[in-house]
């Protein structure tokens, strides 16, 4: 009989934990804001980041992000697009990228070449609302 009283209060609580359906919500946007990354390097040339405020989203807690690096030029040797997000919060996050070649390692990287690369994140954002 424990057993079953417990189990049932376990359930409650989980019934209890979760959200209607109409308060998930997706945002989504473009972020090119391009500054200094985090890891810079010893040249200060290593890495570009942008930051993404998630405030008119209106998300009540951290939510799932997707990002991608769209760009003209410069961005097939990247990396840090999706895997690069730090800091993620209900209220936003930053994207660290640099550039890496097989052959010669990280090459250099500042925010004046992602601008005229024309380096934007395009970023999906899901989660709670309410």
């Amino acid at each position: 009989m424990k057993t079953v009283a417990v189990f049932c209060v376990l359930v409650a609580a989980t019934l209890a934990a979760e959200r209607p359906s109409n308060c998930y919500k997706t945002c989504s946007g473009r972020a090119k804001n391009w500054m200094k990354g985090d890891h810079t390097g010893q040249n200060n040339r290593g890495m570009v980041k942008v930051e993404v405020d998630l405030t008119p989203c209106g998300f009540t807690s951290a939510p799932i992000v997707h990002t991608m690096l769209n760009g003209v030029n410069g961005n097939i040797q990247t990396e840090g697009a999706a895997s690069g997000i730090r800091g993620l919060t209900k209220a936003g996050f930053r994207l660290n990228i640099y550039k890496s070649d097989p052959r010669r390692g990280v090459q250099p990287i500042f925010a004046g070449m992602a601008k005229s690369y024309k380096w934007e994140i395009l970023w999906t954002a899901s989660g709670y609302g309410c």
